[in-house]
């Protein structure tokens, strides 16, 4: 059993089809386990961005969804 189940977050495939309900142009994924190194994170970007294109033709009329992976230091232009 996952330790942290049930904390109140949500994952990244959540994340990805909620936005595209909404029609949310920017996915930033933030809050990562602290004990992920930077590969790890690289690799769930890649396969959030996999996904994202997956369910794409379920929303032919959104825009494409921009999924980056937040780090510190990181501004985001509103």
């Amino acid at each position: 059993m996952w330790v942290k189940e049930d904390w109140g977050h949500s994952s990244n495939i959540v994340g990805v089809e909620l936005c595209q309900r909404a029609n949310v142009k920017r996915l930033a994924l933030f809050h990562h386990e602290p004990v992920y190194d930077d590969a790890r994170i690289d690799s769930i970007l890649a396969d959030t961005l996999r996904y994202e294109e997956i369910r794409r033709d379920a929303y032919p009329d959104n825009d494409v969804l921009e999924v980056i992976a937040a780090g510190d230091g990181l501004e985001v232009q509103l």
